[in-house]
């Protein structure tokens, strides 16, 4: 019965990720810059639009490197956006989970080496922009910030531009 049980779980998990996986593959990507704050530092990254799991809710994974005040600090996001509108301009909220690679050499803290920590992040933030020409990606550009709970900076505020 157990075994059954299993397989069943098992069908409607494949079949759901089938229908939802139909609006996901990466349709566009940007770069982004801006400043962390605890520890204060300079940011820039990447992140890419990896599809949607309804109208209004986006996956866009990032990735960001801090430098200053003595901390390297890698960022790897894994970020749902709910968009407040379908228009050219967009709001937006949401989180996602996320890993922080921190390296602390001089300045605050002790310089033990690389540390690993997991990360649960809130965003909110606008975008704006029009559809490119013969594409369903958009040409936009965004203003975000981010607020992390775990070892991670106090604030993020961030500026990008997708491609």
């Amino acid at each position: 019965m157990t075994g059954r049980f299993f397989l069943a779980v098992l069908v409607s998990g494949v079949m759901a990720g089938a229908a939802l996986g139909q609006e996901l593959g990466a349709r566009s990507y940007g770069v982004r810059g801006g400043i962390n704050m605890n520890p204060d530092q300079f940011n820039f990254g990447a992140h890419v639009d990896a599809g949607t799991l309804t109208s209004r809710i986006r996956l866009q994974p990032s990735f960001e490197l801090g430098l200053g005040n003595g901390v390297v600090l890698a960022s790897l996001n894994f970020d749902a956006h709910y968009l407040f509108s379908a228009r050219k301009f967009r709001p937006y909220a949401g989180g996602g989970l996320g890993l922080n690679f921190i390296d602390v050499r001089s300045g605050i803290g002790r310089g033990d080496g690389l540390n690993v920590a997991p990360v649960l992040n809130l965003v909110g933030g606008v975008e704006w922009g029009a559809p490119r020409t013969g594409s369903q990606a958009f040409r936009r550009y965004l203003l975000e910030a981010r607020v992390g709970m775990g070892d991670a900076p106090e604030l993020k505020l961030v500026a990008g531009f997708n491609f």
